[in-house]
């Protein structure tokens, strides 16, 4: 069993990003509804969402003794599918992701907001999903009937894909509610290597209506790091002296470049788009390299990215050291 979740509002952040890396890990799990007990003592999920087609799960649990409420949303992709190879990271960036291309985000009092495609796309699945619990409600209707209604404390968490999606319902709920003494008391997001959801318009709003947020990045872990122009140049310094993607070449439609020229070229697709992580309680901890990918090869690269973006670090590093290992060697 992990430790009970403290009940104490949004406001207790030790004890609340313990809960909320757990939440997430949870929302990895084969059955959450009926595993979460294994994971966080005396919470339960009331609201389980369909995954769609492209993946993408979110669940609702609560406290048994309904003083808090949470929202944790999952990635689409499994850790050891985006990092197969260059092909299927660069696959996952621009398709999955699909960061190329911007949308306005209308849920936003700033001039000019904009977010991915990608991460719209699977915004719009997660306000649309069923709740496979039977009660009818879409996770919004859900969340103000149950939660902000009666005014209890609402946690909203994801890693990963998850993490973006994650920050970009918070936006919305917050929208959604209109009432910035919720907003400011009750309501908190915490995300883990969350990809950059949207440009500075978009994070300067969040921002300004959701002070309770906070937004975790291992500075070895390449997802966090995207699609922000200036952090995705940097990723291709990661992991020297090895394995070094200035040391390492892959094949590009026909031309064998370095690894690091394939992230900078990579990186300039994304200079006038403008992404801009969250400025406010932004957290950059470091985390040693593991040893067992160490030479320079490509899929020594990847293999290592794939350990630095495993929510396990993220766990560690909250100082949740009581997981099952069977359960750690998942993620």
């Amino acid at each position: 069993m992990q430790p009970t979740a403290s009940s104490g509002g949004v406001n207790a952040t030790p004890n609340n990003s313990q809960l909320a890396v757990l939440l997430s890990w949870v929302s990895y799990l084969t059955n959450p509804v009926t595993e979460i007990s294994e994971y966080i003592d005396n919470w339960e999920i009331v609201w389980n969402g369909q995954e769609t087609e492209d993946g993408n799960y979110a669940f609702v649990a609560r406290q048994t003794n309904g003083n808090f409420y949470a929202l944790g949303v999952r990635g689409s992709l499994p850790v050891n599918q985006v990092f197969q190879n260059w092909y299927t990271f660069a696959n996952w960036v621009i398709e999955d992701m699909d960061v190329v291309t911007t949308v306005a985000w209308p849920y936003a009092t700033t001039a000019n907001p904009r977010i991915a495609n990608g991460t719209n796309t699977a915004f719009t699945n997660l306000i649309d999903m069923q709740d496979t619990l039977g009660s009818g409600l879409s996770v919004t209707q859900y969340l103000i009937n149950n939660v902000f209604n009666a005014d209890i404390p609402l946690l909203i968490t994801g890693h990963s894909l998850g993490g973006n999606m994650a920050n970009v319902y918070a936006s919305y709920f917050v929208s959604q509610i209109a009432n910035p003494t919720y907003a400011q008391n009750n309501l908190s997001l915490y995300t883990f290597a969350a990809p950059a959801a949207g440009n500075s318009d978009y994070a300067t709003d969040l921002d300004a209506k959701l002070p309770n947020a906070w937004h975790y990045h291992n500075d070895n872990d390449i997802v966090p790091a995207y699609p922000v122009f200036s952090l995705v140049g940097l990723v291709s310094l990661l992991y020297i002296p090895t394995p070094a993607a200035s040391q390492i070449t892959t094949v590009i439609e026909g031309v064998t470049v370095s690894l690091r020229e394939a992230f900078l070229t990579q990186a300039g697709a994304f200079l006038y788009i403008g992404y801009t992580q969250q400025a406010n309680n932004y957290i950059i901890f470091s985390n040693p390299l593991d040893p067992t990918y160490n030479q320079n090869t490509v899929e020594d690269f990847f293999q290592q990215a794939a350990a630095q973006h495993s929510l396990l670090n993220y766990v560690k590093y909250l100082g949740v050291n009581n997981l099952a290992p069977t359960a750690a060697a998942t993620l």
